[in-house]
């Protein structure tokens, strides 16, 4: 059969270098600072066994086990809204509506999905998450990769491409300002307010993607773009799958009432509704349980690996790498010294079972970023961030063109 797939389908790109990590992390000897997955510490089991055993004991299963709301649950939606409301401060009901979705990706996707057309424009910061990179080229429409001035997007050449466009294409700004996927910055307060206001001037929706703001381990929460949104301009993603477990698939958007209908007119086509079962099990931990002492277990189990990741990166000289760091999240992002062979360190790590992700594979155009590479230090162990970190030293200096025949002559002893 010669299959003829459509266009949309095959705009979007496909890393070998991600295809590389992700066959090591199936060796089960494999040390993976790869993929943002949480341990198995992390998970709540005993709350949510116990919230569904109290579910399957209620003689109406049906609020659970039957179809749906396309829009979510009336008792997960009240619940997260005390809490986005209280806790976040990112949620109005007088000016916001709220959706339930599949995970931030597909919130991103059903946004793109309402507001693109093919050829229309979205910024995006130039090193950023895929998925959403591929549900922008999905519909057609074409991700604008802006490089980082310091912990923010190059807010001089949002404002130039946005000056420049007189054909108003550009119809989104997608960010991730806080805790930055793969980069672990966090857009300071003044950025947050410029942005906005340039989005305001320009009629330009946000879409702030924040699937990591909870975990703070440094420092003072930045308030959120959407928290100052008094004109519908932006649009809210969170998720519960880095602070309950990823397979709950249950993310949520906070919308503008006036944008409220078209996105969800989007989801019908996309899906029925999302997981009812998974929405009660988390209405019922809002509720029933101390949500906040939870997300503040896994802040504290989170930073001891944090500092300890930093700890032993700091032992690594700063003339073989340099690394961002930040104030919570999942992630850091190391830096190879421009005299190092790259594909030298990457071979090393593969050959010693130790595997990250290429800043290639977590940028817009998936170049250029061929010194980058992310550390994920949420799902290592204590001891496999301390081996896996000496691998990566090791991996530095034999990447060190001026040291290597050094290297490799003294491991040959």
């Amino acid at each position: 059969m010669n299959y003829q797939f459509s266009n949309r389908i095959s705009k979007i790109k496909v890393n070998p270098l991600r295809a590389n990590a992700r066959k090591n992390m199936e060796h089960p000897d494999v040390i993976s600072f790869a993929y943002g997955f949480p341990p198995e510490v992390a998970f709540p089991s005993k709350q949510l066994s116990e919230i569904s055993q109290k579910l399957y004991d209620l003689e109406n299963h049906e609020t659970f086990l039957q179809y749906g709301p396309s829009e979510g649950h009336p008792e997960f939606l009240t619940a997260l809204g005390k809490r986005l409301s209280s806790v976040v401060n990112v949620y109005d009901s007088d000016t916001d509506d709220l959706m339930v979705v599949s995970g931030s990706t597909q919130g991103m996707d059903l946004t793109v999905k309402a507001f693109c057309n093919e050829g229309d424009i979205v910024i995006c910061e130039a090193q950023t998450f895929s998925g959403a990179v591929n549900s922008i080229r999905a519909y057609g429409a074409e991700p604008l990769a802006i490089p980082m001035k310091g912990e923010t997007i190059d807010l001089d050449l949002v404002e130039t491409a946005l000056i420049a466009d007189v054909d108003h294409k550009i119809k989104l700004i997608y960010l991730i300002p806080t805790f930055q996927n793969p980069l672990g910055t966090s857009m300071p307060l003044a950025d947050r307010i410029r942005i906005y206001e340039l989005a305001k001037t320009y009629g330009v929706m946000i879409f702030e993607d924040d699937p990591y703001g909870d975990l703070l381990y440094e420092g003072e929460p930045i308030p959120k773009i959407k928290s100052f949104d008094t004109e519908g301009l932006v649009i809210y993603s969170g998720s519960f799958s880095k602070i309950l477990a990823p397979s709950t698939r249950v993310g949520f958007l906070v919308i503008p009432k006036m944008a409220y209908q078209m996105v969800l007119l989007g989801k019908q086509t996309s899906d029925s509704h999302t997981n009812q079962y998974w929405q009660l099990v988390a209405a019922k931990f809002m509720t029933d349980y101390d949500f906040e002492a939870h997300i503040e277990g896994l802040r504290e189990l989170y930073k001891e690996k944090f500092m300890l990741m930093m700890s032993e990166l700091d032992k690594i000289s700063p003339d073989l790498m340099t690394y961002i760091r930040p104030a919570g999240g999942y992630f850091l992002c190391g830096k190879l010294s421009d005299a190092l062979d790259t594909r030298r360190f990457y071979d090393y790590l593969i050959a010693h079972q130790v595997a990250v992700i290429p800043g290639n594979v977590m940028s817009v155009e998936q170049e250029g970023f061929d010194k980058y590479f992310r550390l994920n230090f949420t799902k290592p162990t204590l001891t496999e961030i301390r081996k896996g970190i000496k691998i990566i030293s090791d991996a530095l200096k034999v990447a060190s063109i001026s040291s290597s025949a050094e290297i490799f002559e003294q491991e040959a002893m």
